[in-house]
């Protein structure tokens, strides 16, 4: 209760420092003359436009938290993987370990992946939504307009529902005029990428083309010592990544966007440090008249394993398993739209894409065939059909601004994919691998509206006053398969529903102010357990809901001289139907045995306070941060199978304090050029990625980036800018992700590592505009 107190205490006081300083500021300018006003209103901090709520519209507009990045801010705070990304990004957090590390996925205020279909935070790209792991990987920052992420459950206004929030990355569309650029990057680990555009008008002001792209190749920061693959080095780059986008403006009225993207990666997989080991693991086969079989008798070296990897440090690794990762993506993607009158337009947005992943991974990060996976083909390999219809307008003389749509997905999966050569002590040692095939099909269909009414336009005696509501109904259909070992295969499927909603109010204090409460919620869909008899009650598992309450102020003022932004949100969230695994007690055909299963297990709380801030104190300077606070806990357990794994558990995902702080100063050199100075300090406490309290590494601890950069735009006054850097400056080294097998038979915990320090040089070159 104190600490929940302490989050909307921390968000208020913030909220109440900033309102009168604004609202003076605001006074101040109103007794000034109208053109000092103008110079004095923020003036220096150029406007953000984001599209948040599916329209083009000021970031100080958009009543929810929304953390927005230019392709100019990416490149300064040293954005270039999701874990770059969510370092600047409050209340974000990213989730690795046992995989690849650029499989990684995004968490947002505590919502994280999910055990059924939907994912709880969505990225979009190019307005569709992508439940694969593409966009945030290294390669696909290119040519970008923005990032935006946007906090809390989302779904009246977009195709998907989450309960976390939505990531949009927007690459920049052709546009009708010649221009493009080239960038070249130079660094140490032999780091060689090459970027450019290229955009030019076929018919002036009706067709528009735009090319670009992106060709990566970097060796590897960690390295095998042998005996088997000695001198191979892990975490290393090679990509290319492409995108074609083409406008057609048959008319004044029409307008037609249609891109085609590919990504294609492939390089030796992460390198996963072993971070502990259990001396006792091992596998009981009792019921085989076997006894206990522990690993170390079978492998000895298992027990000085953890002091030798100690002794070489993270970036030397042993491995028994000739690791690889492939992945191959493409998508195509078209926009319509149609202005129907001069206040209503009908959007049509349809896309459709294949991913196909195929890695080798050694889980045990040790020399011997404990834990890993090998194989030729793809570990995972959906298809996606994506079409959302909009129809968006404003009414009653622009008193009303509305959206009203419909969506549907399918996935649809090409077989065979899975695990070829499965092993997993004892399978591997003493008996043979395996294999595990898997498949994975889903439809969702959702019909959404949303509606904003400026009641100043209503009535004078309500100006700045504004009214949102939306609502939201989703039908989901999840199947999924698996055959491991052999036949038979297990399947089961399961439909879910469920309506969602928005409230939002928010007024106007002065020009430059503006506060805003908001009520959402949303679903994280359900699933099956394939091996559970249908007649049982866990056969299936419910949706999780996140409902939550968020206020918030947005500002943005001068004092004197000194412009500012301060934006500030506080929410709570109350989570139901948490989904964990829990070992239960199932009657089965052939008799009743435990078998860990999916379930509602649990409820919970989520709270917090965000803050985004940016100072321009002289012409040329902008000092700029972040921070948040997230308060977690589970509040009630469903029963004593739930409250035996989750007793004294971390709520996972949710690093209590983040900050980001920097700032970034430009100035002419006159006819050398323009020098353009960064520096930007990211930081977050410790964080837990446990699901339940049976894991050894309940923690990821602390850790902090430091980047810079030092510029010079437009040299000898021509369109050449050169830049050098430095990611991770002071060469922190501190585990981001985990894998915790310490309780099975593989008695491992595996870690995942900051990259080290990076540096290097930039050019570029900028033609046509």
């Amino acid at each position: 209760m104190k600490s929940m107190r302490s989050a909307f205490t921390l968000a208020m006081l913030a909220s109440g420092s900033l309102l009168p300083v604004a609202a003076l500021a605001q006074t101040a300018q109103a007794e000034a003359p109208a053109d000092e006003a103008a110079a004095e209103q923020g003036s220096g901090l150029n406007d953000i436009v984001v599209t948040a709520r599916r329209r083009e519209e000021r970031l100080q507009d958009v009543p929810i938290a929304v953390t927005a990045f230019t392709d100019e801010a990416l490149e300064q705070k040293g954005v270039t993987d999701r874990t770059s990304l969510a370092d600047n990004t409050p209340s974000l957090f990213t989730i690795s370990g046992g995989y690849p590390r650029e499989f990684a996925y995004f968490a947002l205020r505590g919502q994280g992946p999910a055990f059924g279909s939907t994912p709880g935070v969505v990225n979009y790209f190019a307005e569709v939504p992508n439940s694969v792991n593409i966009d945030g990987r290294v390669g696909t920052y290119f040519d970008m307009a923005n990032i935006q992420v946007l906090a809390g459950p989302q779904g009246t206004l977009f195709g998907k529902n989450a309960t976390g929030g939505n990531i949009l990355f927007e690459p920049v569309k052709p546009k009708d005029e010649f221009e493009g650029y080239v960038r070249v990057q130079l660094g140490n680990y032999d780091d060689r990428r090459i970027e450019g555009a290229l955009n030019t008008p076929i018919v002036p002001g009706r067709v528009m083309l735009r090319i670009a792209g992106e060709v990566g190749r970097r060796d590897g920061y960690t390295k095998d010592v042998g005996p088997f693959f000695e001198g191979k080095d892990y975490d290393n780059l090679a990509y290319e990544s492409f995108r074609f986008g083409l406008t057609l403006q048959p008319t004044d009225n029409i307008e037609l966007y249609t891109m085609l993207r590919y990504y294609h990666s492939e390089n030796n997989g992460g390198g996963t440090v072993l971070g502990a080991y259990n001396p006792a693991a091992g596998f009981d086969a009792t019921a085989l008249g076997l006894g206990f079989l522990p690993v170390a008798a079978f492998y000895p070296g298992v027990l000085t394993a953890v002091a030798e990897q100690q002794a070489r440090g993270p970036r030397r690794v042993s491995y028994d398993l000739d690791q690889f990762s492939e992945t191959k993506y493409w998508q195509v993607i078209n926009q319509a739209s149609v202005q129907l009158s001069d206040n209503i337009k009908l959007r049509n947005i349809i896309s459709y894409s294949e991913l196909r992943t195929i890695y080798g991974y050694d889980y045990d990060a040790m020399p011997f065939p404990i834990a890993g996976q090998r194989g030729r083909i793809p570990t995972v390999a959906p298809n996606f059909f994506t079409e959302e219809l909009q129809l968006q307008g404003t009414l009653f003389d622009d008193a009303v601004d509305f959206s009203v749509g419909g969506y549907l997905d399918r996935q649809s999966w090409s077989d065979p994919a899975g695990i070829e050569v499965y092993t997993f002590f004892p399978i591997g040692t003493l008996i043979p691998t395996i294999s595990g095939f898997f498949t994975q099909t889903n439809k969702s269909e959702a019909v959404f509206g949303q509606a904003t009414v400026d009641l100043g336009k209503l009535s004078g005696a309500l100006t700045g006053l504004s009214v949102t509501g939306g609502l939201r109904y989703t039908w989901e259909h999840s199947f999924t398969a698996q055959t491991i070992g052999g036949p038979p295969t297990v399947s089961g499927s399961v439909d879910s529903d469920y309506p969602s909603y928005t409230a939002t109010l928010d007024y106007d204090v002065t020009s430059g102010v503006h506060v805003y409460v908001t009520a959402r919620d949303a679903y994280k869909s359900g699933g099956v357990n394939g091996p559970v008899p249908v007649d049982s009650e866990f056969r299936t598992y419910k949706p999780e809901r996140l409902s939550d309450i968020e206020v918030g102020l947005k500002s943005q003022f001068s004092i004197g001289n000194v412009d500012v932004r301060a934006n500030v949100a506080a929410y709570r969230g109350i989570y139901d139907n948490i989904q964990r695994t829990t070992a239960e007690v199932v009657e089965t055909p052939g008799g009743t045995i435990p078998l860990n299963v999916t379930r509602s297990a649990a409820k919970g709380k989520i709270q917090g306070v965000e803050l985004n801030l940016a100072v321009m104190p002289v012409q040329g300077l902008t000092l700029n941060g972040s921070y948040s606070y997230i308060d977690a806990r589970y509040t009630e357990v469903a029963d004593a199978s739930a409250g035996a794994i989750l007793d004294g558990a971390p709520f996972p995902y949710t690093p209590k304090h983040k900050i980001s702080v920097g700032g970034s100063y430009e100035t002419s050199l006159g006819s050398a050029g323009d020098l353009v100075l960064a520096v930007n300090y990211a930081r977050q406490t410790k964080v837990s990625t446990a699901q339940t309290n049976s894991s050894f590494y309940n923690f990821l601890p602390a850790y902090g980036l430091l980047n810079g950069s030092i510029g010079l735009k437009d040299v000898g006054g021509r369109p050449i800018d050169l830049t050098l850097f430095a990611n991770n400056i002071t060469n922190e080294a501190k585990p981001v992700g985990v894998l915790d097998q310490y309780a099975q038979s593989s008695g491992m915990v595996g870690l995942t590592y900051t990259e080290p320090r990076m540096y290097g040089v930039r050019i570029g070159y900028r033609f046509g505009g």
